[in-house]
């Protein structure tokens, strides 16, 4: 138990520092950063490769993915991004199905756009492959 609290002392501490920095930095440094990120991200082999990538949708003090999500539909890639759920560390990687699905998400408490928690229709990024595990793994009954 007392090396779960450092761990999450440290971790408060280390975003608090994280946030300070991110202070710091003005907003063109922001945005040449984000660009410089960006491309590195699209240029990346791993990434001109996969067809399915999850991202996160970024809020103002982040790095900005807005550039990454555009490129990833240009290119014909599926998208995925989180879904928190309300009291857990449950996230699901849920689909968007353009860029402009963005603007249809809702707005959580904590200012982060997502899928609405009765958003059913979506794909789930792992779904697909927790049934290919299940075929696989799992032992059938006879």
């Amino acid at each position: 138990m007392a090396a779960a609290a450092a761990l999450r002392a440290a971790k408060r501490a280390l975003r608090g520092e994280l946030r300070q920095r991110l202070r710091a930095l003005g907003a063109a440094e922001k945005q040449r950063q984000s660009r410089l990120l960006s491309r590195k991200v699209i240029g990346h082999p791993k990434y001109q490769e996969s067809k399915r990538i999850a991202i996160f949708l970024s809020m103002p003090d982040e790095i900005q993915t807005e550039e990454i999500i555009k490129d990833i539909f240009k290119h014909g890639k599926e998208c995925f991004i989180p879904r928190y759920k309300p009291h857990s560390n449950h996230m699901d990687m849920l689909k968007l199905s353009s860029a402009e699905d963005i603007s249809s998400l809702t707005l959580t408490s904590w200012n982060i756009l997502q899928p609405s928690d009765d958003d059913s229709v979506r794909e789930e990024a792992l779904a697909g492959e927790k049934r290919c595990l299940r075929e696989h793994f799992i032992p059938r009954r006879s």
